[in-house]
């Protein structure tokens, strides 16, 4: 068995959960009654479950295992995807902050997992790992936007999803290596908050306007898609599966990037395509120029993550899992807690300003390339 597959079927079945959800989302903030800044600010619940579960996501990760951690997370993950779509809007608020909060856990422990197969197999699998995460998107945008087209409730989609994933997470457990905790540094005193040190403050800033790229398309991509583009349910599945595809095919590639062109280069040029491709999906709408937008915005996006978690894990000072754990911090704040808060201008000035937006964040992430050569 290849040794990025047990770890990439993690990646596969959080991602699959993920975007399930997301890809109903407006037929649930619909059937609720909500407009977008209180959507927004029920996703934004995931943030606060994020901050809930750093104090111990690395202690958790090293006493139970990275392969227990992730599988239990994994399963404990999929109750709260049928119940969101049909509960009021205070306990859709609390499910998200759960949801965080499990997800945060499952987070560590994938990447300390993918961190660890790349070790034992001695050589680099961590983004063919995360293209799997792609694989998951994909394949639930796709069999989102063909539920949503056939009129299937998002109850009866999610309970599928979810039973199928609850499977995966005891089959994961059998797959999983039994994989020995990486020490604390000598004298390391043991923190309430994992805080994010220097480096991987840089780090985060680095690819920050990335991250916040990302978490946008997740959130309100299939929003834009069928309000401005004006794109049918089922073809909408299919726009988002460009954005998917894109991602995970540059992430099956990602490893061998990764050993051919140095760090600073592959997000500057991450960057630029994000960039272009946001430029062209708000100035040319449509079916055709969205799917070619949003392919280039999917291939820019693929290598921040793996690129990222492969400099914090690899930082001296303190173990890999409390690094995942404060880059967790700043990146999935970045990527949860920010974008949901575009919803209050999404509902003021629209979805098209709303992707403007994270053009100025993307200029910063361009210039604070450079430095990663010591963050690297």
């Amino acid at each position: 068995m290849p040794h990025f597959l047990p770890p990439a079927l993690l990646f596969l079945g959080n991602a699959l959960l993920y975007i399930s959800l997301f890809i109903r989302m407006p037929e649930i903030s619909s059937a609720m009654g909500i407009g977008k800044a209180a959507l927004g600010l029920a996703i934004f619940g995931a943030s606060i479950g994020t901050l809930a579960a750093l104090p111990i996501a690395g202690r958790v990760t090293n006493r139970l295992s990275p392969r227990v951690t992730a599988a239990i997370a994994l399963a404990a993950m999929c109750p709260l995807m049928p119940i969101m779509s049909v509960v009021s809007y205070r306990w859709f608020f609390i499910c998200f902050v759960i949801f965080g909060f499990v997800r945060t856990l499952l987070d560590v422990a994938a990447n300390m997992v993918a961190m660890e197969s790349e070790r034992l197999a001695g050589v680099k699998v961590l983004s063919r790992s995360h293209g799997f995460w792609s694989v998951g998107l994909l394949l639930g945008s796709l069999f989102g936007g063909f539920m949503a087209s056939r009129g299937v409730l998002p109850v009866i989609h999610l309970t599928i999803i979810s039973a199928l994933i609850v499977v995966l997470a005891v089959v994961e457990l059998k797959l999983l290596p039994s994989l020995a905790p990486l020490p604390a540094a000598e004298g390391e005193k043991r923190r309430i908050f994992v805080l994010p040190g220097r480096a991987v403050l840089l780090v985060c800033a680095i690819v920050f306007g990335l991250a916040i790229a990302e978490g946008t398309i997740y959130d309100w991509g299939i929003f834009y898609i069928r309000s401005v583009i004006g794109a049918d349910p089922g073809t909408a599945g299919l726009l988002f599966a460009c954005f998917t595809a894109a991602m995970g095919l540059m992430r099956m590639f990602g490893d061998q990037l990764r050993g051919r062109f140095s760090s600073v280069r592959l997000l500057q040029a991450s960057v630029l395509s994000v960039f272009g491709g946001i430029i062209f999906l708000v100035t040319v709408p449509g079916i055709i120029t969205g799917a070619i937008a949003l392919t280039v915005i999917g291939a820019g996006i693929a290598l921040n993550m793996p690129l990222a978690v492969a400099a914090v894990a690899q930082l001296p000072g303190r173990s890999a899992a409390d690094n995942l754990a404060a880059m967790s911090l700043a990146l999935l704040i970045s990527t949860i807690g920010i974008p949901p808060l575009m919803g209050t201008v999404a509902e003021a000035f629209g979805l098209t300003v709303t992707f403007l937006l994270l053009l100025p964040m993307l200029v910063v992430s361009f210039l604070l390339a450079p430095r990663a050569y010591r963050g690297f």
